[in-house]
């Protein structure tokens, strides 16, 4: 698959089928990731692939977590909330998938699931776990968010889904007790990988994304 073909068709992929993903498989992918470039050569990403029993071990212990109503305490802070037209955008997603999966607005049951569903990573046999040094600038989440989409491009390449997904890393401490990342290292995302489902109405949800004329602004070209 080319570069362009990859970009556009690449989604946020929310069933996995029960396929495993070969070692082989996340091998080149992360390779390839490899390329994208860091701060002075840097390279402060590494990698934790995670498949099998372990996988679906994390995936329970975060769906424990969040249905106990454990604190959330991610390595990395994230946003409460968003303001003005990045939370427009933000609710309008969530409206358009809802409607999509035909959850209606009080079917608080359906939306319950949805939302756990995000810590079970949507049944995705393998789980990618992004971190960087802790106690580092800031520069170096803007280099592992490149690197995480190298992952998700090279994995749309080899014909492989993904879903970069925040859920992943509100527990990490729940994601130590299967996978022995080091305190030093800050878990920065989860990414689900596998295989699309291609029956699930939740796979043939796409998001809008803005006019270039709201993004882009030109000086002399």
């Amino acid at each position: 698959m080319e570069l362009e073909q990859a970009l556009r068709e690449r989604f946020s992929c929310r069933r996995f089928l029960d396929q495993p993903v070969a070692l082989e498989q996340v091998r080149t992918l992360a390779a390839l990731a490899q390329r994208l470039p860091s701060w002075g050569n840097t390279q402060p990403s590494k990698l934790y692939a995670v498949g099998g029993e372990k996988a679906r071990a994390v995936r329970e212990n975060l769906v424990t977590a969040m249905q106990s109503g454990s604190p959330q305490a991610p390595d990395i802070a994230m946003p409460a909330s968003f303001e003005g037209a990045l939370m427009d955008r933000y609710r309008d997603l969530g409206r358009a998938l809802f409607k999509e999966l035909g959850i209606g607005r009080e079917d608080h049951n359906q939306r319950a699931a949805h939302y756990a569903n995000n810590f079970d990573a949507f049944g995705a046999p393998c789980l990618l776990y992004v971190t960087v040094p802790k106690g580092q600038t800031s520069y170096v989440v803007l280099d592992a968010g490149a690197y995480v989409t190298g992952l998700c491009l090279a994995a749309a390449s080899l014909g492989l889904a993904t879903c970069i997904l925040a859920a992943l890393a509100r527990f990490p401490e729940e994601v130590r007790k299967v996978v022995p990342i080091p305190p030093q290292e800050a878990i920065l995302i989860g990414v689900a990988l596998g295989y699309a489902d291609p029956e699930a109405p939740a796979n043939r949800f796409r998001s809008e994304r803005l006019p270039l004329e709201q993004v882009l602004t030109s000086f002399d070209l």
